[in-house]
């Protein structure tokens, strides 16, 4: 199985919030992986700052990972943003081997 996409979530802990953070985002994650078709999802520190986290999906194509975005518990990352709890978050995408979704589609 090839990752042909990821995306990613950075979130930085609002101050006095750390611990909800790290209680809340192994939930999404969990609920991720449950619910789409990604070949996984991780939690790291962001070694760059203090009280920061990345999240990272993992995907075979990028029509998976695109779709993906309309998942309901991705909101769980903006509620969080909401409720005070993160003072940042920083959604990206990298798109791997374009070429490799392309040789997926038959041609007509």
């Amino acid at each position: 199985m090839l990752i042909t996409a990821i995306n990613t979530v950075e979130i930085d802990a609002a101050q006095g919030r750390v611990g909800e953070v790290c209680s809340i985002l192994p939930h999404i994650v969990r609920e991720l992986l449950t619910n789409s078709e990604c070949i996984g999802y991780a939690i790291t520190d962001n070694r760059r700052a203090k009280n920061s986290w990345i999240v990272s999906g993992y995907w075979e194509s990028e029509s998976q990972m695109r779709a993906h975005f309309d998942h309901p518990q991705l909101a769980g990352f903006i509620d969080m943003l909401r409720a005070g709890m993160a003072s940042r978050i920083k959604f990206n995408t990298f798109i791997i081997n374009p070429a490799e979704e392309q040789r997926r589609v038959p041609h007509g």
